[in-house]
């Protein structure tokens, strides 16, 4: 059970992508309607459980994601723009997998002895690689390097967004709708500052609500898989968005030429095998 919990996120961060990418509009507009979506659902999971949490910890829950959250999703909405969705999810999955494995397994003391520390690299070489034959990384254009800095860069709000938690009380779904709120008010301001438009009139930021809600989903049951599974194990399970994300953008999208999608399932199925291989440990 607690790893079926652990794939549902997966399978929502998948859809994301290639939602905002339907939905269209600019950086701002999907951001401040993201924004919205994800609080309307945090605000329906708070209404149904009613969470009592501390002042001091709601304080901290948003603030860190007035930063951390908006931070965290700025790679989505400015990369997706400039390189496929397709060449995106590989290399974020990657990105991603290398700060939260390790901060879970050595910050947080997730591995324990000798075997486990070899086993959780190995297990991150293997995923690496499989990212790597998925993308065809050495394929990677040069105009496309600057995108991936940024891609790099702001991979750390994922790395908060997963990590700070632990620093808080307020666990699980206890510390969702604060951080709803702070990444609301950090997306307001952006929005209101860049965009230059009234909230209530801009059909597409309207649009990417939808986009949102399915953040919030992937975002609610993330933070109840953080406490089951733990760190290491709950964004592993995550990571096989990328096999979601990047299906969807060939067989959709049709953002690659079929010579290369049988090396993408290779690439793939190995790193659907390093993620169940770090789940076991």
């Amino acid at each position: 059970m607690n790893i079926l919990i652990g794939l549902i996120p997966a399978l929502c961060w998948g859809l994301y992508p290639i939602c905002l990418t339907k939905m269209g509009g600019s950086y701002f507009q999907q951001l401040f309607g993201t924004s919205v979506g994800i609080l309307i659902f945090a605000s329906f999971v708070q209404l149904i459980f009613k969470y009592s949490i501390s002042t001091t910890d709601f304080f901290y829950c948003t603030l860190s994601q007035e930063y951390v959250g908006v931070l965290a999703r700025r790679d989505k909405f400015g990369v997706l723009k400039k390189v496929s969705v397709s060449a995106v999810m590989p290399i974020t999955t990657a990105f991603q997998t290398i700060g939260n494995s390790l901060i879970g397994g050595w910050l947080f003391k997730e591995w324990s002895g000798v075997l486990d520390n070899l086993l959780g690299l190995g297990a991150l070489i293997i995923i690496l690689l499989g990212v790597f034959i998925a993308n065809g990384f050495v394929k990677i254009q040069h105009k496309d390097l600057v995108a991936y800095f940024i891609l790099f860069l702001t991979t750390v709000g994922y790395w908060g967004y997963s990590g700070f938690p632990h620093y808080c009380s307020a666990g699980g779904l206890m510390g969702f709708f604060p951080q709803a709120m702070g990444m609301m008010i950090g997306s307001s301001v952006i929005y209101l500052i860049g965009h230059k438009k009234a909230i209530g009139d801009d059909r597409l930021g309207i649009r990417n609500i939808s986009s949102g809600i399915l953040f919030g989903g992937a975002a609610s049951t993330y933070l109840v898989s953080l406490g089951l599974n733990g760190l290491v194990n709950a964004f592993a399970l995550t990571q096989l968005n990328v096999v979601i994300a990047t299906m969807t953008a060939m067989l959709i999208l049709k953002e690659k030429p079929k010579k290369q999608i049988m090396s993408t399932l290779i690439g793939l199925i190995i790193l659907i095998l390093g993620v169940f291989m770090m789940v076991k440990i």
